[in-house]
């Protein structure tokens, strides 16, 4: 995480117990609209708090794995989730994956069962997170082929190709943190967060 030093030092003085904290560090990218997913890790005691959180915004929540003292959450906007999932490139990866022509409750039906499986050590991380993460086909495909190995650069996902699009991509994405910490800090909540970003005409970076 790229940031000034006055925004750490906003970070240092946050409660990070308080699950809105939690969701505006770990989802900042997906709260500004810049992005159309983000993983969301929080204690257990917390899994009602963030379903009742996002039941009234544009933000759709599904449960990913539930353990005994974690839960993660897969947070996604669900038509641009929809629209990304269509594109040619990523349905061509997502059929190798093994989903061909079902639709995206059945995906994450799918994906829910092996992360959950991943988590409890029954069976081999699902690749197909990265692609519903919005991470780009090239990246995806470049970390299985060279298993996770000789990547060009490493920033929220390891790239190997088209480093300089790339970059661009993180850089948005440090904006966006440090954008949703000043906000946090001054009092605003995660719906002031989503409405002060909903603006149509603001671009979803999702490189394929």
């Amino acid at each position: 995480m790229r940031v000034s030093s006055e925004a750490i030092h906003l970070v240092a003085t946050l409660n990070r117990n308080e699950v809105e904290i939690q969701v505006g560090l770990q989802c900042a990218p997906l709260l500004t609209g810049i992005k159309v997913s983000n993983l969301l890790g929080v204690d257990r005691q917390h899994r009602d708090t963030v379903i009742r959180l996002f039941c009234t915004t544009g933000i759709s929540c599904r449960l990913l794995c539930e353990c005994s003292e974690r839960v993660t959450f897969f947070l996604f906007r669900r038509e641009k989730l929809e629209e990304y999932l269509m594109c040619p490139e990523v349905m061509a990866l997502m059929k190798a994956f093994g989903y061909s022509g079902v639709g995206l409750v059945d995906i994450l039906s799918k994906v829910a069962e092996r992360y959950s499986g991943y988590m409890k050590c029954r069976e081999p991380f699902p690749h197909e997170i990265g692609l519903l993460l919005g991470y780009p086909v090239a990246d995806v495909a470049g970390f299985i082929q060279n298993g996770g190995k000789d990547f060009i650069y490493s920033g929220y996902w390891k790239v190997y190709e088209n480093l300089e699009e790339r970059l661009e991509i993180f850089e948005e994405y440090d904006q966006a943190k440090e954008q949703v910490v000043r906000m946090i800090a001054a009092g605003a909540d995660v719906h002031k967060i989503l409405k002060f970003h909903r603006t149509p005409s603001r671009k979803h970076q999702i490189a394929v």
